[in-house]
């Protein structure tokens, strides 16, 4: 029986068997965006269209300059950008309270976290902006209604874990759990707090789930060890994850496997991006697919930027032969799909999960 893209995203977040594997992702920056549409007065459900995805989320220029992320400052200017956005976005995430800078290229990163100390808790008055404010709820809620039809919407959140570390700094953070852990702990809490406020009016609103984006490893493992994941992170990452009355993803980069279990207890519907040079996606499934959803795991540090369409058309067949039989599974890139991605690349994507995702699966 023929689905709907969103009964497909669904049911594959529920861990059933839809029609086809379905074909979502975290983000399309858009520059790449409007390299595959030829312009930028398209809709998120002409993207869907154009780049056979089963439902949206993030951002979109809808006519402004494409941009490859948000600058998350702080301050009035952003609380107004916020409020009242200039342009389509789906994103809910609290400002990164540190000093930002730009590259060459255009993409913002942060320079120094700026929460360092007591003193600098202050901050937190200038730069969160009013999670209770209507008017962003309110824009949102009409683009929904008018962009939705046959897709799966969702609300890009965070759970404070990566703001925690982003604005103190990595190294600050690392030394301040030793020196000064009731700082770490005040400030996650506030992070944590703030999303979970946000999450309570998306509840209310027809967004179909949540993905919430959280990176606390990289390639060797977590940045904290399993001990200290479950003291520093879990009981404030929890409040938020409490707070959510809809299925969700939790992303984080990395290899997830020492504190999967413990991550686990947050109640999530699914994993993203289960990064290929850090986690085995055969194991992921064996031990983790009757429990939540796989999301992801086409490379993105060498197939969908560098490498050839006949090249994703091979991965992809094999994610799906591997991760896709007896559903829970939704593809897409192991990460994102950013500006410097191959525009032919995203497309063979989009072939390939059509031409090789159909259910019953047999590509053995």
């Amino acid at each position: 029986m023929s689905m709907t893209p969103r009964e497909r995203v669904m049911t594959a977040l529920a861990r059933g068997v839809p029609d086809q594997v379905p074909f979502v992702e975290n983000d399309v920056e858009e520059p790449l965006q409007v390299q595959i549409m030829g312009r930028d007065d398209f809709t998120p459900t002409e993207l869907c269209e154009v780049l056979g995805l089963d439902g949206f989320g993030y951002h979109y220029p809808t006519g402004s300059a494409a941009g490859t992320g948000q600058s998350m400052q702080g301050g009035d200017a952003f609380h107004e950008k916020y409020y009242f956005p200039n342009k389509v976005t789906f994103d809910f995430f609290p400002p990164w309270i540190a000093k930002m800078g730009v590259d060459a290229g255009g993409r913002n990163f942060i320079e120094k976290g700026l929460l360092v100390d007591e003193e600098s808790l202050k901050l937190f008055d200038e730069y969160l902006p009013d999670p209770d404010h209507p008017a962003r709820y309110e824009r949102v809620a009409d683009w929904i209604a008018k962009y939705k039809g046959k897709y799966a919407v969702f609300a890009r959140i965070r759970l404070g874990a990566a703001s925690t570390i982003n604005s103190m700094g990595l190294d600050n953070f690392s030394f301040a759990i030793f020196d000064n852990p009731k700082l770490v702990h005040e400030v996650h809490r506030r992070f944590s707090e703030w999303s979970a406020r946000v999450v309570e009016h998306l509840n209310q609103m027809d967004f179909d789930f949540f993905w919430a984006n959280d990176d606390i490893a990289d390639n060797r493992g977590p940045w904290v060890s399993p001990q200290m994941f479950r003291e520093f992170f879990l009981p404030h990452m929890k409040v938020v994850a409490q707070a959510i009355k809809k299925p969700w993803i939790f992303h984080s980069d990395g290899n997830l496997f020492p504190i999967m279990d413990d991550l686990l207890t947050l109640g999530m519907s699914a994993i993203h991006p289960i990064q290929p040079a850090a986690m085995d996606i055969g194991k992921m499934k064996r031990e983790y697919g009757h429990r939540v959803c796989l999301v992801g795991n086409i490379d993105l540090d060498y197939t969908l930027t560098l490498g050839t369409p006949e090249e994703v058309d091979a991965e992809v067949k094999e994610r799906i032969r591997v991760a896709a039989p007896g559903g829970g599974y939704i593809c897409s890139s192991a990460n994102s799909l950013p500006s410097y991605a191959k525009v032919e690349n995203a497309l063979a994507m989009r072939d390939a999960i059509k031409k090789y995702g159909k259910y019953p699966i047999n590509l053995d």
